[in-house]
C-alpha cells in the first residue's frame, strides 16, 4: 500500500510541475489577458480555452464555423414529419468540453447568463 502511495505522490508532483509550466506559457502568450478576463475562466479554464481556440483565429470564417468545430451548434435531424435537433457528434471533443465548462462558469458569474439559462430551462430546454 505504501508503494502505491509513493507512486501517486510522484504523479501528483509531476502534475503540479505541468500546471506550473502551463501557467508560465499562458502568461507569456499575447492573448492571455483576454482569456483570463473571461467570466469564470481565470485559473485552469483560461489556458484551456486559449489552447482550444488557438493563436490563429483568422482560420474561422464566422461564428458558425466555431460552433460546428466546438460542437455547440445542434444538428437538425428530419425524416418525414419527424424532426428534432441533437448534439453534434462530429466535433473537437476537448473544444466542446471547454466551451461547456465556460458556459456553466458564466452562469455562475454573470447575471444575464443566469437569467438566459433560467428562462430556457423554464421553457423546457435541457442544460446540455
Amino acid at each position: 500500500m505504501l508503494a502505491l502511495v509513493r507512486q501517486l505522490e510522484v504523479v501528483r508532483e509531476q502534475i503540479a510541475a505541468y500546471d506550473k509550466e502551463i501557467n508560465r506559457l499562458f502568461q507569456q502568450h499575447s492573448d492571455s489577458r483576454i482569456f483570463a478576463s473571461l467570466p469564470g475562466a481565470a485559473g485552469r479554464l483560461a489556458p484551456r480555452l486559449l489552447a482550444e481556440w488557438g493563436a490563429d483565429r483568422e482560420r474561422y470564417e464566422n461564428a458558425a464555423v466555431v460552433q460546428a468545430l466546438a460542437g455547440t451548434s445542434p444538428v437538425l435531424f428530419q425524416s418525414g414529419k419527424y424532426r428534432f435537433a441533437r448534439q453534434r457528434k462530429s466535433c473537437v471533443k476537448p473544444f466542446r468540453r471547454a466551451m461547456h465548462l465556460f458556459a456553466f462558469q458564466s452562469i455562475r458569474q454573470v447575471s444575464w447568463a443566469r437569467e438566459y439559462y433560467d428562462t430556457k430551462r423554464s421553457q423546457g430546454q435541457n442544460p446540455s
